[in-house]
């Protein structure tokens, strides 16, 4: 019998335990934000316990959100900097094409003059 009470006790506390946060997560998370359309595919998302605000964009079918306390930290890199970054990056692709297109031109130049060798 002290089994059968034991086993009775240990389930309820069971399915207590289970079912409470459900029940607590949904009330604690109801009107906690305000949502307001900036843009076609941007919100303003207002978290009214915090004061955070989070700027989300709608890529694809998940939502991105960056809060307000992203949005105050100072960049790593000034705007200079990452314009000098920028140029060094745009001259090393315009390098990387220039030799792929001078291998392409040697490439036809090749096959040009071993076809002319071949009339010979």
């Amino acid at each position: 019998m002290t089994r059968f009470t034991f086993s009775l006790f240990f389930i309820a506390l069971l399915s207590l335990g289970i079912m409470t946060p459900v029940k607590y997560a949904v009330a604690e998370g109801e009107g906690n934000f305000e949502i307001t359309k900036a843009t076609a595919n941007k919100i303003w998302r207002l978290n009214k316990t915090t004061g955070e605000i989070s700027i989300c964009t709608l890529a694809g079918e998940r939502l991105q959100c960056t809060s307000s306390t992203d949005a105050i930290r100072p960049p790593v890199r000034t705007y200079e900097q990452q314009q000098v970054e920028n140029e060094r990056l745009a001259k090393k692709n315009r390098a990387k094409d220039m030799e792929f297109f001078d291998r392409a031109l040697n490439a036809i130049r090749t096959l040009f003059e071993a076809s002319l060798e071949r009339e010979d």
